[in-house]
C-alpha cells in the first residue's frame, strides 16, 4: 500500500541503516499500513559498481575534458582512461566485493583500498549528477531501475526520505512516478524543516512531490495515508504542508513528547550486511532535541522545535534488547544530538542493572562540566560507552563565547584526559571561520589539538557553514555578518570566507603530510572521515592496542591476549607471496606516496600472515602453524618462529593488535 524510499544522495558512503526510515516503517506498520521499503545507499552502490557499470562507463567516456574539470574529476581521469569497458566492469565489481561483500577486517582496514573505493564513488556521483542537472539527460537506467522497482510494490501512496539536499537523481524518479502512476508523492526526513514554507507551492511542483511532512513523522505520516484513504483533505495533521488552490495550508509542527509511545525500529528490509563494515552497527536514540539549544551556529533545534525530549531508560534498554537479539548487533551509535550527564548515568546504571551482554555504544555529548567526573565515566565505560563524540568546536574561550557553546576550554581538558585514561575513545568535532575568529585563534586550536593528542583518538573537522534557521543566520547583524546572497557571508571582523578556506586547506595538508600530530595516531591510516569514526568505534569495541603493548605480550609469552590483523595489499608473483604492509602509525598520505617495502613471505609466513584477520589470537595461530609436528626442537623452533614474526611486524607498526576477536568474516 505505501512504499517508503530511502534517501538516494549522500556526500559519503554510510555504514548503517537509515534510523528515521526505519521508525516510520515501524509506525505505519504499527497501524496497520503495509510499508515497503525501496533501499537507497546499499541498492544504488551495487548498481554503479556491478549492475549499471557498462551505463558509467559510457558516461565517462563521453564526458569531456571540460565536463570532467568542471565538477572536479579531471585528476581522476585516469582510474578509468586506457581501459576497455570490460577492464572496467571487472574492476569495479572486485572493489565492491573486497569493500562491501568481504567482511575480513584485513580489508577494511585496508586505507588505500578504501579511499580507492569512496573516491570512485565520489567520481561516478558526481558524474551521474552532472549529466540529470547541467546535460540535462533524460537516459539513465539507475532511475530506471528505482522505477521499475517502485513500480513492482504497486504502491497507493510513495514516500522520499529527504536528507541532505534536493538532488537531480531523486527528484528525477519522482518525476517519472509522477508522470507513470499518478499517485500521491509524499516527501520528509532531516531537510525537511529547512525548507522555506513561504515557497512551497514552487517547491511542490519543481520537486514532483505533493504532500510535505517537516519534522517527526512517526504520528504524521500514518494519519496523512490514512485520510488520502478515506478519502479526505488531511486537515489538522500536524507537521504535514501541501497546497490547495493556490494556497498553502497546514497545522504547525508537533513534537512528540513522550518517545515511549513510538515502537521499536523496524531494520528488518534493510540490507544490514551490505554496509562497509566488517560487523553490523545500527543507530538507535535515548532522546530527541538539545538540553542546551543556544550554541550560535546551529539549526538542529528547529527540528524539535527546541524541546529536548527523552526515552525512558527502561525503554532505552528493552530496545537495545530487542534490536541485539533480533539483529545480531552488538554495536549502536546513538542518533542524536546530544547525551546529558543526568541521561549517561541514569542509561549506565540501567544497562548494568539489565545484564546485557556485549553492548556497544558510540554518543555525541557537550563538554558541559558534569563529564568532569571520573567516576562517571568508569561507570560508563563498564556499560559499554566506548566511544564519545565531543563538540569541541574551538580551544579559544572568547570564540567558545561568541558561539554561545556554554563550555570551558580548561574543564573541557580535564574531561577529555579523563575520558581516554577510563578507556574511552574521544572524537573531537572542530571547526574554523566561525564569525570573528582571527588566525591567531584558529592556530591557538591547532596548538591545543597538538597538546592533547594523546587524549584524542580523531578530529572530525570543517568549517562555519551559515545556515537560515541558526542564531547568526536569524540575525547576523549581532555576530558582524552580512549576508551577500542565499550562498554567501562577509565579516566585519577576523578571517574573511576566504582566508577561512585557505587556513583549513593547509591544515588538512599538514594532517594528510602527518607533520602534525593532533591526534593519539591510531587509525590515521584510514581514509578519514565518518567511515574512520565507525572504524575508532568498532577497533574500541574489539580493544584495540598499540604496538608498544603487542610486544610485551609477546616478550612474555601471552599469546592469548593479541589478535592480530595485518592490513595491506598481498598477491602471488610467481611462486612468492608478497606483502606491501601499511604503516598503522602514518597518514593514508603517506602511505600512499612512501609505500613501505614489499616483503616476500616464505610458506610459514604466508600461513601466519593469512590466519592474521583479527578472528584467531597469536595462540591459535601458533598452534595452527606446529599442528602436526611432534618434536620438541621443531615445535619450539615453529613457536619462536612465530613470535619473532609478529615481534618484526608490531615493532615497525605494519600491523594491528586488538584483545578481543572478530567475528569470522
Amino acid at each position: 500500500m505505501f512504499t517508503l524510499v530511502e534517501s538516494l544522495y549522500s556526500n559519503e558512503i554510510l555504514d548503517r541503516p537509515d534510523l528515521g526510515c526505519a521508525m516510520l516503517i515501524a509506525a505505519c506498520q504499527a497501524r496497520g499500513i503495509k510499508t515497503t521499503l525501496i533501499k537507497g545507499q546499499t541498492t544504488y552502490l551495487k548498481d554503479i559498481f556491478i549492475d549499471e557499470s557498462e551505463e558509467l562507463w559510457d558516461i565517462l567516456r563521453e564526458l569531456k575534458d571540460a565536463d570532467l574539470r568542471k565538477i572536479g574529476i579531471l585528476e581522476y581521469k585516469e582510474s578509468f582512461a586506457g581501459k576497455d569497458m570490460k577492464q572496467f566492469c571487472v574492476e569495479l565489481k572486485g572493489l565492491y566485493g573486497c569493500s562491501i561483500d568481504d567482511k575480513n577486517p584485513r580489508r577494511y582496514f585496508n586505507g588505500l583500498e578504501m579511499k580507492r573505493f569512496h573516491i570512485l564513488y565520489n567520481i561516478f556521483m558526481s558524474a551521474y549528477y552532472y549529466c540529470l542537472e547541467e546535460l540535462k539527460s533524460n537516459k539513465s537506467r539507475m532511475v530506471d531501475n528505482y522505477v521499475r522497482r517502485i513500480r513492482e510494490t504497486n504502491p497507493r501512496y510513495i514516500g522520499f526520505s529527504l536528507q541532505f539536499k534536493f538532488d537531480s537523481f531523486s527528484r528525477a524518479i519522482r518525476k517519472r512516478v509522477k508522470e507513470s502512476l499518478g499517485i500521491p508523492i509524499i516527501a520528509g526526513g532531516s531537510l525537511s524543516p529547512f525548507i522555506d514554507l513561504k515557497n512551497i507551492d514552487k517547491i511542490l511542483k519543481k520537486e514532483y512531490f505533493d504532500y510535505l511532512i517537516v519534522g517527526p513523522g512517526e504520528f504524521a505520516l500514518p494519519r496523512l495515508i490514512e485520510a488520502l484513504a478515506a478519502g479526505r483533505e488531511p486537515v489538522g495533521i500536524g507537521n504535514v504542508y501541501y497546497a490547495r488552490n493556490g494556497r498553502i495550508k497546514g497545522s504547525g509542527l508537533e513534537v512528540i513528547n513522550n518517545l515511549d509511545s513510538l515502537p521499536y525500529p523496524d531494520f528488518s528490509q534493510f540490507d544490514l550486511d551490505l554496509y562497509p563494515v566488517p560487523e553490523r552497527v545500527l543507530p538507535i536514540q535515548s532522546a530527541r532535541g538539545c538540553s542546551w539549544g543556544r550554541c550560535a551556529f546551529c539549526s538542529f533545534h528547529k527540528i524539535n522545535a527546541g524541546r529536548h525530549k527523552i526515552l525512558s531508560a527502561d525503554n532505552f534498554i528493552a530496545t537495545l534488547a530487542y534490536l541485539s537479539n533480533k539483529y545480531r548487533c552488538h554495536f549502536f551509535t546513538l542518533n542524536q544530538e546530544e547525551l546529558t550527564v543526568e541521561q549517561a548515568g541514569i542509561i549506565s546504571k540501567a544497562l548494568l542493572g539489565g545484564n546485557l551482554k556485549n553492548i556497544n555504544i558510540s554518543s555525541a555529548a557537550r563538554l558541559e562540566k558534569g563529564y568532569d567526573n571520573a567516576s562517571l565515566l568508569r561507570l560508563m565505560r563498564k556499560a559499554g560507552f566506548i566511544q564519545l563524540q565531543w563538540g569541541v568546536e574551538s580551544a579559544s574561550q572568547r570564540v567558545l563565547d561568541a558561539m554561545r557553546k556554554g563550555t570551558n576550554t580548561r574543564v573541557m581538558s580535564r574531561i577529555l584526559k579523563k575520558s581516554s585514561q577510563c578507556g574511552i575513545s574521544n572524537i573531537c568535532f572542530i571547526f574554523f571561520g566561525f564569525p570573528g575568529e582571527t588566525k591567531v585563534e584558529a592556530r591557538h586550536t591547532v596548538a591545543y589539538l597538538k597538546k592533547y593528542a594523546r587524549y584524542i583518538d580523531d578530529i572530525y573537522c570543517g568549517t562555519f557553514i551559515l545556515t537560515p534557521y541558526s542564531p547568526v543566520g536569524q540575525n547576523p547583524s549581532r555576530w558582524n555578518v552580512e549576508i551577500c546572497n542565499p550562498a554567501g557571508y562577509t565579516v566585519k571582523s577576523g578571517m574573511n570566507p576566504k582566508e577561512v578556506s585557505i587556513f583549513y586547506a593547509r591544515f588538512l595538508k599538514e594532517i594528510a603530510m602527518n607533520n602534525i600530530k593532533v591526534s593519539s595516531g591510531r587509525l590515521i591510516c584510514l581514509y578519514p572521515g565518518n567511515s574512520r569514526v565507525t572504524a575508532h568505534f568498532l577497533s574500541s569495541g574489539h580493544g584495540m592496542v598499540l604496538s608498544e603493548v603487542a610486544l610485551k605480550c609477546l616478550a612474555r609469552k601471552r599469546l592469548n591476549r593479541i589478535f592480530p590483523v595485518l592490513p595491506g595489499e598481498f598477491r602471488k608473483r610467481g611462486g612468492d607471496f608478497v606483502w606491501r604492509a601499511e604503516n598503522t602509525m602514518e597518514s593514508i598520505f603517506i602511505n600512499e606516496h612512501f609505500p613501505e617495502k614489499e616483503n616476500t613471505l616464505d610458506s610459514l609466513e604466508e600461513k601466519m600472515f593469512l590466519l592474521s584477520d583479527g578472528t584467531m589470537s597469536i595462540k591459535d595461530i601458533d598452534l595452527i602453524v606446529r599442528d602436526g609436528v611432534r618434536s620438541y626442537h621443531s615445535k619450539k623452533r615453529l613457536r619462536d618462529k612465530c613470535i619473532g614474526f609478529f615481534r618484526k611486524i608490531f615493532s615497525r607498526n605494519l600491523g594491528m593488535a586488538f584483545a578481543a576477536p572478530w567475528r569470522a568474516g
